[in-house]
């Protein structure tokens, strides 16, 4: 059985057939190892245009009492692999944050609560699905609503066992900003399978609840 599911996973690592291609990263969120909510990424992929939806969801609860509370939404849309837009939304605890950024004259300009700032076209957001984030040097913080600087340091390899029992090698990348700290895991072809993070004294880590799926619309 273990055999089948890898195989099926090395399918889907590859380029899929012409058409639209859609791609679902699905994981859930635990804190300290318990489970508190899910974030969702679904890449579509048709002839030069790409769409990106990502829904992050946590709640923090002690007992029926819910201490935090935690909602996202962005939109990208991306045109010959050049981010053209992306748009967010995110109610940290009640706390409203907004993100508005439009490729317009070889520059990315940003809009959010800190103000207008601009950025190089190719500067992407900070949504874990792109593996162009393992060599950037800026991205798009789509929680704060800002451009920012960042440091990428490639870590030593890890296991990551995907639903099925099946392990793939991931490569971490930790990604540091003035604002955060977060070390999504690729594989070697440049799947999102992981993510970890610390915050408010606690490890935040992403186990994926399927495999990779991908879908093609002819």
């Amino acid at each position: 059985m273990a055999r089948i599911i890898l195989a099926l996973l090395l399918t889907l690592l590859l380029p899929a057939a012409a058409g639209a291609e859609i791609r679902r990263y699905d994981f859930e969120v635990r804190r300290d190892g318990r489970p508190i909510g899910s974030h969702v990424v679904v890449v579509e992929k048709r002839a030069q245009e790409t769409l990106v939806q990502v829904a992050l969801d946590l709640a923090v609860t002690f007992g029926p009492i819910t201490l935090y509370r935690y909602k996202h939404r962005s939109t990208e849309r991306w045109l010959d692999g050049r981010l053209a837009a992306v748009d967010a939304e995110t109610d940290d605890d009640g706390t409203k944050l907004w993100l508005r950024a439009r490729a317009e004259g070889g520059r990315i300009v940003v809009d959010g609560p800190d103000g207008r700032q601009e950025g190089p076209a190719d500067t992407i957001p900070s949504s874990y699905w792109n593996p162009g984030l393992r060599t950037a040097d800026a991205w798009i913080e789509t929680h704060w609503g800002i451009l920012a600087p960042v440091k990428v340091t490639r870590e030593a390899p890890v296991a990551v066992r995907l639903p099925g029992g099946v392990e793939v090698r991931a490569i971490p990348h930790r990604i540091t900003s003035e604002k955060a700290e977060v070390t999504p895991l690729y594989t070697e072809e440049g799947q999102w399978v992981g993510l970890t993070f610390d915050l408010w004294g606690a490890r935040f880590d992403y186990v994926p609840k399927s495999l990779p799926v991908v879908t093609v619309a002819r």
